[in-house]
Order: C-alpha cells, then sequence, then structure tokens
C-alpha cells in the first residue's frame, strides 16, 4: 500500500507534477501485476523461473523498459517548460503531459 501512498500525493495539485509522470508511474503497477502471473506462468509450463524463461521475461522487462520511458519523457517534457517558464519565455506552450493523462 505505501506505492498507491506514493501515487496518491504525486497527483497532489501543490506538488505539480505532470500528469505523464503519474501515469508512468502507475503504469510500473501494471508491470508488477503482469510480471505476477507471467512467472506462474514459466514454472507451470515450463517449470523454470521467470528469468530463465527468455520470452517471457524479455516481454516483462519490455513493459518495464516501456513504463520508464513514459516517467522520463514527462519529466522531461515538465522540467523543460518550467525552466523555459521562469526564463521569461511567454511563447511556451505547455506539454500536453504536464495537463493531461491521455497519451
Amino acid at each position: 500500500f505505501p506505492y498507491l501512498a506514493f501515487l496518491f500525493f504525486l497527483n497532489v495539485p501543490q506538488n505539480e507534477t505532470p500528469k505523464g509522470v503519474t501515469v508512468g508511474f502507475a503504469t510500473c503497477l501494471l508491470f508488477v501485476f503482469l510480471t505476477i502471473p507471467a512467472a506462474i506462468a514459466a514454472k507451470i509450463w515450463y517449470g523454470v523461473s521467470l528469468a530463465d524463461s527468455d520470452w517471457l521475461h524479455g516481454s516483462a522487462e519490455s513493459l518495464l523498459t516501456v513504463t520508464n520511458l513514459v516517467t522520463v519523457v514527462a519529466f522531461r517534457q515538465g522540467l523543460s517548460y518550467k525552466e523555459q517558464e521562469q526564463s521569461g519565455n511567454t511563447d511556451v506552450q505547455i506539454p500536453e503531459s504536464v495537463l493531461s493523462y491521455d497519451p
């Protein structure tokens, strides 16, 4: 439950966390929830751990990679916007990942 509390406090408006960052960290839960059945399937179907089943392990890790990419890109866009805004640039367009949960 601590991770759910982290997601909740990440969403507090005073934090000004870009919405894409919340999406990235929430997809990490998806990685966890999909890795558990993959580990069970590896044990039942092949009699090995998830780390020893290349295609299952690779699929799970690729989902984690996508999660990390979403988080990093959203943080980067949010920080870039803040830097431009603080430098006095008035032509700055707010990135979609700052305002919306949409991909």
